[in-house]
């Protein structure tokens, strides 16, 4: 039976907010040991397709290298064990990539690891997912989670992303340290297809409520009261973000002002004897920035004046992020119509300057 070893980028999922954690880099090599998983191996579980390898492989252990000896072993008892069960398929491992400790990836994302699945066919797919102990309150949101699981390729690897979905989910209807569990369920054959059900086993906790929220707008919104913006009063149920449109108003404010690395926070802090919610928000605006050079690229040297003249930023102002964000928007009408921008800013931590590329292309 043939057995296929894949290389591919290990896909990340990057979050919106800044809640990032920024995974840094060890210089990973092809010899850069990597633990295993199984995607799609529904007939066990994962401690027991582990017990059974590791007694066909008595070497085996729990990590070993991308390409190595060990990874074309377990794809070869892998394919042994599912003949065994009368199932003929082709074994495939996915392997995280060269760089990949350099990636940028959420606190839930589980390690990089080499990944074992059973390509098509036979197609292993999702028969359903079913909510056990769902908050009444969340049951929509997680309904339409469970709908867009069905009949998708089963994959207990994404298990933590569906995972985390749910937890959102709740979290928007106040459930704000609510879990949840997905395992997968006995398989059943139609056909040349197999479906599997995938139970979510809840653990809700509290509804919680807003016992306070305020914001501190940083130094260049000192004082001001920001609470027009909130939405959310104490009493309401609460939410992970009671702030309203106020962290994009603010970071264009900011960024308006020199400082590109502003952050924001502003987590609930939980009395969970009172299911209760505290929000303190807080703006870390990071170093002031000013204009280095700007380089600009296919346009003329009349062209180039233009450019800069729209722009309304020359060397040593103040880097005004959000001019340069929207700067595609002036080219229409004027001067350069017809052309469009790209850009590339680079800071200097060191100097806190940014130097601006801006490349101009046809439309």
């Amino acid at each position: 039976m043939k057995q296929v070893r894949m290389f591919v980028p290990l896909a990340f999922v990057v979050c919106l907010l800044s809640a990032h954690a920024q995974v840094q880099s060890t210089g990973a090599t092809h010899n850069d040991k990597f633990g295993y998983s199984f995607s799609n191996f529904v007939w066990w579980s994962d401690r027991e397709l582990r017990a059974e390898l590791k007694k066909r492989i008595p070497s085996l252990g729990d990590e070993f290298a991308r390409g190595s000896t060990q990874e074309e072993a377990v794809r070869t008892a892998l394919t042994k064990l599912l003949r065994d069960k009368g199932v003929e398929a082709h074994v495939q491992s996915l392997e995280p990539s060269a760089d990949v400790w350099s990636q940028k990836r959420i606190p839930e994302a589980p390690q990089p690891s080499i990944v074992f699945s059973i390509a098509t066919p036979p197609d292993i797919k999702v028969d359903k997912l079913v909510l056990f102990n769902a908050p009444a309150a969340s049951v929509e949101g997680l309904q339409e989670i469970a709908a867009r699981m069905q009949g998708r390729q089963y994959a207990s690897t994404s298990f933590w992303s569906v995972e985390m979905q749910m937890r959102d989910a709740m979290a928007r209807t106040g459930y704000l340290s609510a879990a949840a569990v997905l395992n997968g369920g006995l398989a059943r054959k139609e056909g040349d297809q197999y479906w599997v059900p995938i139970n979510a086993e809840i653990t809700a906790g509290s509804q919680y409520h807003v016992s306070t929220i305020k914001a501190d707008g940083g130094p260049l919104l000192k004082g001001r009261d920001l609470s027009p913006y909130f939405s959310l009063k104490p009493g309401d149920v609460a939410t992970p973000n009671p702030f309203g449109s106020l962290t994009g108003q603010l970071r264009s404010y900011y960024w308006h002002f020199g400082y590109p690395d502003v952050e924001f926070s502003g987590s609930p802090t939980l009395d969970r004897d009172g299911a209760l919610a505290s929000y303190e928000f807080k703006v870390i605006p990071g170093e002031l920035y000013h204009l280095g050079s700007v380089k600009i690229e296919n346009l003329s040297a009349e062209q180039q004046v233009k450019a800069l003249t729209l722009l309304g930023l020359k060397q040593g102002d103040i880097y005004d992020a959000l001019a340069v964000t929207m700067f595609s928007r002036k080219l229409d009408g004027s001067p350069l119509d017809g052309y469009d921008v790209s850009y590339s800013p680079k800071e200097d931590k060191e100097k806190h300057v940014v130097d601006l590329t801006l490349h101009f292309y046809k439309k």
